[in-house]
């Protein structure tokens, strides 16, 4: 793992940056594939024992000098949170603006939260103007990159959701900007319902701004595309239809991001019986609207809980 740290930090965060595009296909592909492929199964394999077990168990205990068992568990630990971060640097560099040059901003997408349908491209129109663009193309780059991204929401990392989000929030653009059907229902179902779980979590609080702002995206400009934002929404414990349609119809009287943000950030504590930790460390009063002020009971949970062992859309990808 420390290796791996160095060899991203050092040298293909710099070549990644500064390779041009028209050597993106012969260079970065063969490099990138193999990184991010041992990366997600490394990485997933070691915090499911951090989570579950409470120890990291990393390949790198041979290089560790012998001590208390704790101190061991405690430079395994900073050993996988470090490459983590790193990886997930790399994906945020991939997501940065220098690299993304062709990605159209939201506003261009469509006039106020409707995108026109007719300007929707094939995702390979932005292979060679953007890097993000690019990784979608190749499933093989494409399917372990969007597998860290969903994990790391869970991963109780707070740096590296910071770092991971830019690059999800490319994702997303270019899941409302194309006609590519798998990139929407990953983004639509898989990843709506990641960012959700990862607001359960108090490490994400300082990033939970952005995370509402990237479901608010999701909903906006995915929804009337795919059914799977409101199924997910409905799917959360505390909320009612009833809810949800108030929640839609308060959208339609507001075209400002940061209220329409605020939105969001009001039904998804409603929703969930303000279990999500990363929100409620931040909790202020919604005094735009007080649609969801009244008093309500729970809903079963087991009468519209999407089921999480259907096919989702990255294993469409694949």
């Amino acid at each position: 793992f420390r290796h791996m740290r160095q060899l991203v930090h050092s040298t293909l965060i710099l070549l990644v940056k500064c390779c041009p595009s028209n050597l993106w296909e012969e260079w970065l592909e063969k490099l990138l594939h193999p990184l991010f492929l041992h990366s997600q199964q490394a990485l997933s394999c070691s915090w499911s024992s951090l989570l579950v077990e409470g120890r990291a168990k990393v390949p790198d205990l041979h290089g560790i000098v012998a001590g208390s068992d704790l101190k061991v568990e405690v430079m395994e630990e900073k050993l996988l949170r470090d490459l983590t971060r790193e990886i997930c640097s790399l994906l945020s560099i991939v997501a940065s603006s220098g690299l993304n040059a062709g990605l159209p901003s939201l506003e261009q997408s469509g006039h106020v939260n409707r995108v026109d349908m007719s300007s929707l491209k094939d995702l390979d129109a932005f292979a060679s103007s953007s890097m993000v663009g690019f990784l979608l193309k190749h499933k093989g780059l494409a399917v372990p990159a969007l597998q860290i991204s969903l994990d790391a929401f869970r991963w109780t990392d707070g740096e590296a959701v910071t770092k991971v989000s830019s690059f999800c929030g490319a994702v997303i653009l270019l899941a409302i900007s194309t006609n590519s059907v798998e990139l929407r229902e990953f983004v639509s179902k898989d990843l709506f319902y990641a960012i959700i779980r990862g607001l359960a979590l108090e490490s994400n609080a300082i990033i939970s701004s952005d995370l509402v702002g990237l479901c608010r995206e999701i909903f906006i400009y995915l929804s009337d595309r795919d059914p799977a934002p409101r199924q997910i929404l409905l799917s959360l414990p505390c909320i009612t239809p009833q809810d949800l349609v108030a929640f839609e119809e308060a959208l339609t009287k507001t075209s400002s991001p940061k209220e329409q943000k605020q939105h969001m950030k009001s039904l998804l504590l409603l929703a969930t019986g303000n279990e999500l930790k990363a929100l409620a460390a931040q909790k202020s009063v919604n005094v735009i609207t007080n649609v969801y002020a009244r008093p309500r009971s729970v809903v079963s949970t087991s009468e519209s809980r999407i089921d999480e062992g259907d096919a989702i859309g990255l294993a469409a990808i694949m």
